[in-house]
């Protein structure tokens, strides 16, 4: 708050240092000449008129007539007389205006701040303000939800819209209308460790943060799929320790410690979690190891497809150096939908890509699950993904995951 208020100060004082100046010194004297001006108008006509005769675009009676017309002109607005009428002007300076503005005007802008402002929000949105604005978030929402309820009643398989319509429940802190869906996902999408991990927290959310039963069976079938997922980790580990299976939460806790970046957040919470389990009796720590494995030493990265992407010479004088380019990887057969994607730009190409797990367009549709893909590589003529007449496009052979693929840009889209 106090960094709010410094800065009005500064910004007001801004403001009259532009303006005092100008109330408290007299402006320099200012001369006009408006018939100088005029003349100078009319001068520039007449040598158009000029012009015109000689380049054959008038005639001798035209030029005659625009002659006369221009002169008579001339006397009515200049006049016969040459006499120039300067005006000479001056500026004193006021120092009761100048004193009047540095009192009134910040008095006066803090007044409208107040009566139209927000002073609330310096301090941030109260706990009740916070819930009003998720119910009218809710509120909102609510017609879309509805609408995506009953495109998938008609399409029960669809996995990711069942899992989408669950991520919302929980964003709008509905858990116990989430956990439905979350079930319709996970039949539809059963080899998912994020979708399973979600299932888990707020199947716990519902049964009051209790971990037992079904969310910690989610949990350790998501690290069956995925053994150093991070979600998964912190509901089996926490759910090991609630039923003092001590030995089996500190190996979990260690493993994520070991997986966790030096500056994560949680990172703090899992050295807190370890450290009470080793106070527990009968709980030893490890001994420190003759040949410590490196924290940042990962399992190995997901099966990905990587080449490079060009353009063919005859297609040059149609690229738009500053055009976006997709790159995207979609099943070989099914939907068109790509499974993983990035984008660049014209101007960069060639184009060295890397397509894997971590460019997965849906958490349940990944590139290492996939048997077989087609690579696509477009340069959108709207900046949109979506295949539109007059884009430059180019496609690879049906190739699997872990291949090496170039792709050339070699058509224009009809």
């Amino acid at each position: 708050m106090l960094e709010f208020w410094a800065v009005v100060i500064v910004l007001t004082g801004a403001v009259l240092a532009q303006i005092l100046p100008a109330l408290t010194r007299p402006n320099a004297f200012v001369k006009s000449n408006a018939n100088a001006e005029k003349r100078a108008i009319f001068r520039q006509q007449f040598d158009e008129i000029e012009q015109d005769k000689i380049n054959g675009v008038l005639d001798a009676t035209q030029y005659d007539i625009a002659k006369s017309e221009l002169k008579r002109r001339m006397l009515d607005e200049v006049g016969l007389a040459e006499v120039e009428q300067a005006t000479v002007t001056k500026n004193l300076p006021d120092p009761r205006l100048a004193l009047i503005l540095l009192v009134l005007l910040p008095v006066l802008a803090v007044f409208i701040y107040f009566k139209i402002g927000s002073p609330a929000s310096i301090v941030g949105p109260t706990p009740n303000q916070l819930a009003l604005e998720r119910n009218a978030m809710a509120g909102d929402v609510e017609p879309l939800l509805e609408t995506l309820k009953s495109k998938l009643e008609k399409d029960p398989g669809d996995g990711t819209g069942w899992a989408l319509l669950a991520r919302t429940y929980v964003e709008l802190k509905r858990h116990a209308d989430a956990v439905p869906f979350y079930e319709k996902a996970v039949k539809a999408i059963p080899n998912d460790p994020q979708l399973l991990a979600d299932y888990a927290d707020a199947l716990a959310v519902v049964n009051g943060y209790n971990l037992a039963g079904k969310p910690e069976e989610l949990a350790n079938q998501a690290l069956k799929l995925d053994p150093h997922h991070t979600k998964a980790l912190l509901l089996a580990a926490s759910a090991a320790f609630n039923r003092k299976d001590y030995k089996g939460a500190i190996v979990l806790w260690e493993r994520l410690q070991q997986d966790l970046p030096a500056d994560s957040d949680i990172l703090p919470v899992v050295k807190a979690s370890l450290s009470e389990a080793y106070a527990l009796p009968g709980i030893k720590p490890p001994l420190p190891s003759a040949n410590p494995v490196p924290s940042a030493q990962k399992e190995a990265p997901a099966t990905g497809i990587s080449g490079t992407v060009t353009i063919a010479p005859a297609l040059f004088s149609k690229l738009d150096p500053a055009a976006t380019v997709f790159v995207f990887a979609r099943a070989a057969q099914g939907s068109p939908m790509p499974i993983a994607i990035i984008k660049t730009t014209a101007k960069d190409l060639p184009y060295s890509y890397q397509l894997d797990d971590s460019t997965a367009l849906m958490p349940g549709n990944k590139l290492s699950q996939a048997s077989e893909v087609v690579l696509v590589a477009r340069i959108s003529k709207s900046g949109d993904a979506k295949l539109q007449a007059g884009d430059l496009q180019g496609k690879s052979a049906t190739v699997k995951p872990g291949d090496k693929v170039d792709i050339e840009i070699n058509e224009v889209v009809q």
